[in-house]
């Protein structure tokens, strides 16, 4: 008779400040989408209230994925959230350094 193979459930907790960043980073990204729409709607000419908005989701960007190197270190953690979140927001700073890109070559 085949042993029966035994499966540990044993959960491992968050990491701590896991939700602080995931809401940096969706917050980073409803700022981005706002500064598109807000851009779209102005036909190119948006308010100053644009580039701050810009400014202030790449700074959360950055700070998530700045954070999450220093912090990953217990292996009794569980940091895949926290990895999601740094992936995610390494997504919005390549997205926003396409469109500053864009932006740069249509000016020049």
């Amino acid at each position: 008779m085949a042993k029966k193979k035994r499966y540990n459930y044993i959960r491992k907790k968050l990491a701590p400040g896991t939700w602080f960043r995931i809401f940096t980073t969706v917050l980073s990204y409803l700022l981005l989408v706002a500064c598109i729409v807000i851009s779209t709607l102005k036909q190119g000419n948006g308010p100053m209230i644009v580039g701050a908005l810009g400014l202030s989701s790449i700074i959360m960007a950055v700070y998530t994925i700045l954070d999450m190197f220093s912090r990953i270190k217990d292996p009794e953690m569980n940091y895949i959230p926290v990895r999601i979140a740094g992936v995610t927001s390494l997504i919005i700073i390549i997205i926003w350094l396409f469109l500053i890109g864009i932006g740069l070559t249509v000016i020049s």
